[in-house]
């Protein structure tokens, strides 16, 4: 979390970015211009309905301004910096496609199996959406009740409230697809 000073410094940096006064915060966020001033010079901190009221008045997500590193507006990863992570127990690779962004609530990323590897081998839920692309080789997607076995360019969607999980289904290594998430809060 954010001393804050910090906090206080970046309110004012993108007030003062969108050329506001205290006063035309003070008017959209029902807190008074000497408050204000107050949490910008880090003399104390907001509430979180403050924040909330604040966050609004200034047109961002209030995580853009508690997020330990300042997260920019755009998320850009190119090919050259793009990170592979293991997945562990040798199933496979991870290359995060989107970083955060203040209030982001997407993730894509490319996920390569090896052959009879599963990322989550167990069923899981998780609230928002799913999305897939099979770049190469079989998936083998369970959500709820169902089986679906995807080929290459093949693509599947479903609410990750359902009960899901994949894996190779391939008889060769490297099955890859872009996977796209919405919000993810296990339940």
């Amino acid at each position: 979390m954010l001393d804050k000073s910090e906090l206080g410094k970046r309110i004012k940096r993108v007030r003062e970015g969108k050329h506001l006064t205290l006063k035309n915060i003070e008017a959209a966020a029902s807190i008074s211009a000497t408050h204000i001033s107050e949490i910008e010079r880090g003399k104390t901190s907001p509430t979180l309905g403050a924040l909330i009221r604040i966050s609004k008045a200034l047109g961002k997500d209030p995580a853009y301004f508690i997020e330990e590193e300042e997260l920019g507006e755009v998320s850009l990863v190119t090919l050259e910096n793009r990170i592979r992570e293991s997945l562990g127990d040798g199933a496979g690779t991870l290359e995060r496609l989107t970083y955060s962004i203040p209030g982001g609530g997407l993730q894509a990323c490319v996920i390569t199996l090896e052959r009879g590897k599963s990322h989550r081998e167990d069923p899981h839920t998780h609230h928002g959406n799913e999305a897939a692309v099979v770049l190469t080789g079989r998936l083998l997607f369970k959500v709820g009740e169902e089986e679906f076995e995807l080929g290459e360019g093949d693509s599947i969607f479903y609410d990750a409230l359902e009960p899901h999980a994949y894996l190779n289904a391939s008889d060769r290594d490297g099955a890859s697809m872009i996977w796209i998430c919405t919000e993810r809060s296990v339940t």
